[in-house]
């Protein structure tokens, strides 16, 4: 995958994660502090994948990903987490 069409397709799904994640909090399925935290460390990473800012974009996207599966039921919904995962699977991650 080229390298534009990559990052335009991060770009999506990390946008489509930080809706996710204020979907989750309006709704109850994320706790506000943990959903604030995400949705922070979302938006930084978006923003730099956005600009073209360098990122180790695998190992950002691991963190989030522990981020989720490290949480407790009330601070985040397990289908909430579950779809906030499956968002993640969808930023195209470069082989290292």
């Amino acid at each position: 995958m080229p390298a534009a069409d990559a990052r335009a397709a991060a770009v999506g799904a990390l946008a489509r994660m930080r809706r996710a994640i204020d979907v989750g909090m309006a709704r109850g399925e994320v706790g506000p502090r943990f959903g604030s935290d995400l949705a922070v460390q979302v938006t930084t990473l978006l923003n730099e994948v956005d600009q073209g800012e360098p990122v180790d974009l695998g190992d950002r996207v691991a963190r989030l990903r522990a981020a989720i599966a490290g949480r407790a039921p009330d601070e985040v919904s397990p289908a909430r987490a579950a779809g906030l995962a499956a968002l993640l699977a969808d930023v195209p991650v470069p082989p290292t």
